[in-house]
C-alpha cells in the first residue's frame, strides 16, 4: 500500500497492550476515587468481582485476595466510595478497576457501623436471653421514654383504652440526631432511680439514619444496667435496632407496647371472672349439701316419731282388748282412767322425745340461711375484692388499688381514695 491508503497494521495482542499502558499510564486516572452504587458482588477464591453502578452507567472492578482482607465488609447496594489502578481485562476487551480502597458512606457507613458494634456487644453477652429481667405480672406504674409526638401519642392512647389502670411517668429526651444517644441514656437512668415496674423506650416511625441511636452503645449499655425491665417499642421498621436485642421485651411499634399491657390485664380480667364463677359454685354446693343434710333429717325425724308413735298406738290397742275382757264397770271405768293417763303421759312423752328434734332441726335451718351468701348482699352488704382475693382489712390494700364490689345485683368498679378505721 502506499500514498494515501498507507497504514499501518498490528496484531490483537499489541493494540489491546497499547491501550491498557494508556490507561495505566494516565496520572490524571491515577489521582481520583470513583463513588457509586454497589451491584452484582460475586466472591471467588479470595477475589471480589462487583459493578460499581450510577444510574445506567457501570464501571467494573476487581478486588484481588491481598487487598480483600484489609477493606470494610459491604454489600449489594451499599453507597461507596472506591480507589485503586485503572486497567483492562484483555481476554475480554474491557476495561476495570482494580480497587485498592474502599470506603462506606450514607447507610453502608452506618451498617457497618452497627455490625461492628452488635459483633463487639454479642460478645460481651449483652443479648443472651439468660441475662435478661423477666417481666412484672401485673405492671401497674411504668415509665415512658420518648420525644413528645405521634409515637408518644399512640402509646398513651392505647394505654387509656387497653390498661386505664396503669400509671404512666413521661420522661421526655432526643431521640434523633447526633446528641439523641446520650440523652436516652440519660433518660434510662433517670427512669431506674423512679419506683415504677416497667421501662418503656419508644419512638415512631423514620427512616434508617433518623432510627440509628437505637443502635448506639450509650443507649444499649444503659438498657443493660437499667433497675427494671426494659420494653422496647421504636418505629414501623423490619431491621433490629440493638436496643431491642438488649431489651427485656420488644414490640413493633408504640401501639403494639401499649397492647402488651392491655393483654396483660385481659388475661387477669378472665382469671377473676373464672375464680368467681368457681366461688359462685362452691357456695352454691355447699348449700345444696346442706340442704340435703336437711331434708335427711328431716325425714330421719319423721320416721323415728311414726315408728314411736305407731308402737304406742298398738300398746293401747292391746290395753283396751284387755280392759274389754273384764266386764265389772268399775274395773272397765278404772282401765279407762288408766287407759286416759296413759295416753296423757304418751303425749307427754311424745312431746318430750320430739321437742329436742324439732329444736335441732329449727337450729340446723337457721345455720343453713345463715351460710346463704345472698342473705348479707340482700341486706345492702357487699364482697370486696382486689387481686382476685377478698378483703378482710382495709389497710391491706393499697391507696390508688382496683377493687371489685360485689353487690346482690351485680358488680361495682371501683379504686381505693384512702383508708378509715
Amino acid at each position: 500500500m502506499t500514498g494515501d491508503d498507507e497504514r499501518t497494521v498490528y496484531g490483537v495482542s499489541r493494540v489491546v497492550g497499547y491501550i491498557k499502558r494508556l490507561i495505566a499510564e494516565n496520572k490524571q486516572l491515577a489521582r481520583i476515587s470513583v463513588r457509586g452504587e454497589v451491584s452484582d458482588r460475586s466472591d471467588a477464591n479470595g477475589r471480589i468481582y462487583f459493578d460499581l453502578k450510577e444510574g445506567a452507567d457501570i464501571l467494573k472492578c476487581v478486588v484481588w485476595s491481598n487487598a480483600a482482607a484489609k477493606l470494610p465488609a459491604f454489600r449489594n447496594g451499599d453507597a461507596v466510595i472506591v480507589g485503586g489502578e485503572f486497567t483492562t481485562y484483555p481476554a475480554r476487551s474491557i476495561y476495570q478497576l482494580d480497587v485498592k480502597s474502599l470506603e462506606l458512606t450514607g447507610i453502608g457507613q452506618l451498617y457497618a457501623r452497627f455490625e461492628a458494634l452488635r459483633k463487639k456487644l454479642e460478645a460481651e453477652g449483652l443479648f443472651e436471653r439468660a441475662r435478661k429481667r423477666p417481666m412484672p405480672r401485673f405492671p401497674r406504674r411504668i415509665a415512658l421514654i420518648s420525644a413528645r409526638g405521634k409515637g408518644a401519642e399512640d402509646f398513651e392512647t392505647q394505654m387509656r383504652r387497653r390498661a386505664p389502670h396503669v400509671r404512666i411517668e413521661f420522661i421526655e429526651t432526643l431521640v434523633q440526631g447526633l446528641d439523641a444517644p446520650v440523652e436516652i441514656a440519660k433518660a434510662l437512668d433517670r427512669a431506674s432511680a423512679m419506683d415504677v415496674d416497667v421501662i418503656v423506650l419508644a419512638r415512631g416511625g423514620g427512616s434508617y439514619e433518623d432510627l440509628f441511636a437505637f443502635n448506639e452503645e450509650p443507649v444499649v449499655r444503659a438498657i443493660v444496667r437499667a433497675k427494671h425491665p426494659v420494653l422496647t417499642a421504636i418505629a414501623h421498621t423490619a431491621n433490629l435496632h440493638l436496643a431491642d436485642a438488649a431489651a427485656d421485651e420488644v414490640r413493633e411499634t408504640p401501639s403494639l407496647g401499649a397492647t402488651y399491657f392491655g393483654e396483660i390485664r385481659d388475661a387477669y380480667a378472665r382469671r377473676l371472672e373464672l375464680l368467681v364463677a368457681r366461688l359462685d359454685r362452691s357456695l352454691r354446693e355447699k348449700q345444696r349439701l346442706r340442704v340435703q343434710r336437711f331434708d335427711y333429717v328431716t325425714s330421719s325425724f319423721d320416721r323415728t316419731a311414726r315408728a314411736f308413735v305407731n308402737q304406742k298406738r298398738q300398746r293401747l290397742l292391746v290395753l283396751e282388748r284387755r280392759l274389754n275382757a273384764h266386764t265389772p264397770v268399775q274395773r272397765i271405768n278404772a282401765r279407762a282412767r288408766a287407759l286416759q293417763a296413759a295416753s296423757s303421759q304418751l303425749n307427754v312423752l311424745a312431746r318430750g322425745f320430739t321437742k329436742p328434734s324439732l329444736s335441732r332441726v329449727e337450729l340446723l335451718a337457721t345455720k343453713l340461711d345463715l351460710y346463704d351468701p345472698q342473705r348479707p348482699l340482700a341486706q345492702g352488704y357487699a364482697m370486696v375484692f382486689a387481686g382476685g382475693k377478698l378483703i378482710r382489712d382495709a389497710g391491706s390494700v393499697p391507696v390508688g388499688s382496683a377493687v371489685e364490689a360485689r353487690l346482690a345485683r351485680g358488680t361495682l368498679l371501683a379504686r381505693v381514695e384512702g383508708h378509715r378505721e
